[in-house]
């Protein structure tokens, strides 16, 4: 069993060269049929000395407006260098829980209701598994809460704390173990006791971790930001009941895939001491470690080469696998592999042309769709598997998130406001006013989105056509 863990502008300048000049005198004399009088003296705005207007270019979409079934005021975690964001209200069995004057409390999905409140001053992360809600108190000891009454199971008496700045932190729950990452730490808990089984840190990562980890077969797999002669992600295997550390190897990522005892792994170190501009050759080597000794037991490589004349473009573009096949991003197109292939020079099963834009960051896979966002504006674009056909999935304001669940895509925009489309078609399904500018993850649960908004969660009843 395997448990694996993955957040036209156009400028208009105004200037006024003087203001205007009443013919005499500003506060002159005026004398009518002998009558002396004095006129008012004249009132001017003053002018700004830059003045610029900015709009984006998106038509306003004609959609029906939904209203929220309810409110509630929570804490505001949206700060862009807030590191909780993401992380600080989940919707799970028809209830949403997240935190309010630092306590966290349990909200009915449907109606908005308050169920139960729990502790002070705890620290803004939460997440759940099989009825159980799991969270940090504000020192970092972890908890078990049940979910549908609030009452504790167990509070850990270890902390997780780690004084490193901007760390990862992140808690994933197992069928046994609580894992919470701290930056390069790793803490292994007791699921059902919240007793500390083991710690383990890679000190070559200097607390710089990433939030992946991957369980299977008695083994826990790890990635870490490592410096050589070049700072490349390093690959780790603790066993999972002491957190002995098994293997470790250096510039390699997370695992594509496990399978037969065997993890796949892409190589991110050696592309980057190649010579991108003079060659036009590209590579990408997978290796296959033994899951438990790291020994190597295979390597397969996969070339192509970039059109035109140099110097060429740097980088090697992306590669992402899903189930047993291996996606790489080769210019402007995506070539799709076997990921188990023994051939020594392996052929593409088929390709598709790269989505349009520049600085395109694959996603994921989702709805029979290749899925890709623009790193620069954040919309996304798909590639159909079936035909290749490249779709878009238009708003009417720059966005601020998207989500996606089933063919139901929720884009909070920027104008404080969330639109609903269908995925499949494209076509837009409603709007609700969220009147704010920044927005978090748009949660789902029971037949209800709950839209987070900057200091208050939003209810509203999704039509039948999207459940």
């Amino acid at each position: 069993m395997i448990n694996r863990h993955k957040r036209h502008t156009m400028k208009h300048y105004k200037r006024r060269t003087g203001r205007p000049i009443i013919a005499g005198l500003t506060a002159g004399m005026l004398m009518v049929h002998g009558f002396i009088g004095v006129l008012p003296s004249q009132a001017y705005a003053e002018a700004s000395d830059v003045s610029i207007r900015n709009w984006y270019a998106y038509q306003r979409i004609t959609v029906p407006e939904l209203k929220s079934s309810w409110t509630a005021k929570v804490d505001n975690y949206l700060n862009m260098n807030e590191t909780y964001i993401g992380a600080s209200a989940i919707a799970e069995e028809g209830k949403v829980f997240t935190f309010a004057g630092s306590k966290l409390i349990a909200l009915d999905a449907t109606t908005g209701k308050r169920l139960w409140t729990y502790g002070k001053e705890l620290t803004p992360y939460i997440t759940y598994q099989g009825g159980v809600l799991y969270g940090l108190t504000s020192d970092h000891k972890p908890y078990a809460l049940n979910a549908k009454t609030g009452k504790v199971q167990w509070q850990s008496g270890t902390s997780t704390w780690i004084d490193t700045y901007q760390r990862t932190e992140v808690l994933i729950p197992t069928m046994d173990i609580l894992y919470v990452i701290k930056g390069s730490t790793t803490f292994a808990l007791d699921i059902k006791s919240g007793k500390l089984r083991w710690k383990a840190d890679e000190p070559l990562g200097e607390g710089h971790g990433t939030e992946y980890l991957e369980e299977s077969n008695g083994v826990v797999l790890r990635t870490f930001f490592v410096q050589g002669a070049l700072t490349s992600t390093q690959l780790n295997a603790y066993d999972k009941k002491t957190g002995k550390k098994l293997w470790g190897h250096f510039g390699q990522g997370e695992a594509l895939q496990i399978k037969d005892g065997l993890v796949y792994s892409a190589d991110y170190y050696s592309p980057m001491l190649g010579d991108d501009e003079s060659s036009p050759e590209r590579k990408w080597k997978i290796n296959a470690y033994n899951l438990k000794t790291g020994v190597i037991k295979g390597s397969q490589e996969y070339t192509w080469k970039i059109p035109g004349d140099p110097p060429y473009e740097n980088g090697y573009g992306g590669i992402f696998a899903s189930k047993d096949k291996l996606y790489i991003l080769q210019g402007d197109k995506i070539a799709e592999y076997s990921l188990t292939s023994t051939k020594s020079e392996p052929t593409p099963l088929r390709t598709f042309h790269s989505p349009h834009g520049e600085n395109m960051v694959w996603v994921g896979i989702t709805q029979e769709r290749l899925i890709f966002k623009n790193a620069n504006t954040g919309e996304l674009t798909g590639i159909k598997l079936a035909n290749g056909q490249e779709v878009q999935w238009h708003g009417d304001a720059p966005v601020s998130q998207i989500d996606v669940y089933g063919k139901g895509m929720y884009r909070a925009q920027r104008n404080g406001t969330l639109l609903a489309l269908n995925m499949m078609t494209g076509q837009p399904a409603f709007r609700v006013s969220t009147g704010g500018d920044l927005h978090n993850t748009t949660l789902k649960t029971n037949g209800m989105i709950i839209i987070q908004a900057e200091g208050k969660l939003l209810g509203v009843k999704l039509p039948a056509s999207l459940k």
